[in-house]
């Protein structure tokens, strides 16, 4: 999928998840739910991973390919059944638009349906990469409660 607007996607990534030491330089990719295949400026690709609050560095292109054509990857990255769930509830993405599930599910891991949401890329970059920096040093399973500001 091409990346609308990637300078405005590049510059959220770079500031959202700049506390990971990753110096962004280009998107390579984006998937329907958000997820970004993105280069930084020594070379190296990176999966964000907005489901899991991740950036996973790969390596060279090659290492990139690599990781791109496991079967695993391949379905999370297509994420057919959320993207056909996502589709059928809430419409066609616009340009700019990816789905993704709502904070609370992503905090608890519940990939229900009605969890799904149409929310601008560049909104879920700046809202993951501080989900990412707030929670980062919790135990897994730790339970997390969100206040309304």
């Amino acid at each position: 999928m091409t990346v609308a607007e990637p300078a405005r996607v590049l510059h959220a990534l770079n500031l959202a998840w700049r506390w990971t030491g990753v110096d962004f330089a280009e998107i390579a990719g984006q998937s329907l739910m958000g997820h970004l295949l993105a280069i930084d400026r020594k070379g190296t690709f990176h999966y964000v991973d907005p489901d899991i609050l991740a950036v996973t560095p790969l390596g060279d292109e090659s290492a990139a390919r690599r990781h791109m054509a496991l079967p695993e990857t391949k379905a999370i990255w297509r994420a057919d059944a959320l993207v056909d769930a996502a589709t059928q509830r809430l419409g066609l993405t616009v340009l700019g638009e990816v789905y993704s599930r709502t904070l609370s599910a992503i905090l608890s891991g519940d990939y229900g349906h009605e969890n799904l949401v149409r929310i601008d890329l560049v909104d879920l970059i700046y809202l993951t990469g501080d989900l990412a920096r707030q929670t980062r040093d919790l135990p897994d399973g730790a339970r997390v409660q969100l206040k309304a500001t």
